[in-house]
């Protein structure tokens, strides 16, 4: 196979919307995704109690928002981390987990970021962490429940990267009411995207994409906090990205030999419906989350 080919190849494996069966053309497919989230996004806005815009850092991506501010104190937290390849997409139109999470009685906290290339993906996984910080500084001052991530795309990425540094939750207050995180599409190995158009504005050098790969961190803390991780991926995502979910759901499970550990490739689904569906009552990720809150606090 010659380079150009294999170029081609590489490019179509990370680009998501060209395998969506649900439109006719990838560019129809980003754009329904953007629609309906922002259309969603504004709904729960314009319904929802909430506070927007708190500040966790001193750049202008750094901020985030609580919905379901008139729930009772103790409400479980689900956190929620957008994708766009860590370039695109942000806080105002990823609001729209917080309808159905909302009726279920869990606030929702949304996370913004400063994106590439304005901020290097070290810096956006720092951010992230600060964001966190903030997340359960304020989930042990309301007395909540329980605390949970979820991440799509290379939000995904995102939030697997925090629940690697054990020193970041060994050394944080309030870490200990973090309940379990949903990994969405995720991506967790950075070593191709360095070959990609994705890496134009993500500027990542080849050297840091094994240091900043979750598929290559260690995770045997995760097992002693009895943290819950919901690896999921959908049957239209390309074949890379379902490989990606499977293998670190094998390092989780057969090197880190964490047991509190779940793998499903939706049927039916593509990379941008599965986290859309967030949005929808009764939809499969609200149920899960609901019956863990149910089952565990």
């Amino acid at each position: 196979m010659s380079l150009i080919t294999e170029d081609i190849e590489l490019e179509r494996e990370y680009s998501p919307s060209m395998w969506s069966r649900r439109f006719p053309t990838a560019q129809e497919v980003l754009q329904h995704h953007l629609n309906f989230v922002t259309a969603e996004s504004e709904a729960v806005t314009n319904t929802i109690p909430h506070k927007l815009e708190i500040e966790y850092g001193s750049t202008p991506g750094q901020k985030l928002d609580i919905l379901g501010t008139d729930l009772p104190d103790d409400a479980p937290i689900l956190v929620f981390v957008h994708g766009g390849y860590w370039q695109e997409l942000c806080r105002e139109v990823s609001r729209y987990p917080a309808g159905p999470l909302h009726r279920s009685r869990v606030k929702t906290i949304v996370v913004g970021y400063d994106l590439c290339p304005a901020a290097t993906l070290p810096e956006i996984i720092t951010q992230i962490q600060s964001a966190a910080r903030f997340v359960f500084e304020y989930a042990a001052k309301m007395g909540s429940r329980g605390v949970y991530f979820a991440g799509h795309s290379a939000g995904a990425h995102l939030v697997a990267k925090l629940l690697s540094s054990a020193d970041f939750l060994d050394s944080t207050p309030g870490s200990e009411r973090l309940q379990g995180a949903f990994l969405i599409s995720g991506i967790y190995d950075l070593r191709e995207i360095v070959h990609t158009s994705v890496n134009e504005l993500v500027q990542l050098p080849k050297e840091w994409a094994v240091p900043l790969s979750p598929q290559f961190d260690c995770y045997n803390h995760l097992q002693t906090r009895r943290v819950r991780l919901y690896i999921l991926a959908a049957q239209n995502d390309s074949p890379t990205f379902k490989k990606q979910s499977r293998e670190f759901y094998e390092l989780l499970h057969n090197t880190c030999l964490m047991q509190n550990m779940y793998l499903e490739i939706k049927d039916e689904m593509d990379h941008f419906d599965i986290v859309e569906c967030f949005a929808k009552q009764n939809n499969y990720l609200n149920n899960v989350l609901i019956h863990d809150i149910r089952k565990h606090l």
